[in-house]
């Protein structure tokens, strides 16, 4: 597993978020969520900026990382229709590829 390349991956993807301005400000710690991708507790481009990104900071930095990611697949079904997520969904899909 190269972290050094997930890390750069996640530097891209906190990137594409700011461009888009789901993320404003500091990534700061994981926000506590109740439901799978946080869906009951925010918007879904406020769980990639303030669940899954700090989330997978820590994992990348901790070697700990599941046995795989979906996490592109659900942007795609609540991105859909968002006409600049292209970018964030592909850098999303590369990230899982890597996992």
């Amino acid at each position: 597993m190269d972290y050094d390349a997930l890390s750069k991956k996640l530097d891209q993807i906190e990137l594409e978020l700011r461009r888009l301005e789901f993320l404003v400000g500091e990534v700061g710690a994981p926000r506590t969520v109740t439901s799978a991708f946080g869906l009951q507790d925010m918007p879904f481009e406020h769980w990639l900026s303030h669940v899954f990104l700090p989330r997978a900071r820590e994992a990348v930095a901790l070697q700990i990382l599941p046995k795989s990611s979906n996490v592109a697949a659900m942007a795609v079904r609540n991105l859909d229709g968002h006409p600049d997520a292209d970018t964030l969904l592909g850098l999303l899909s590369e990230f899982d590829s890597m996992i």
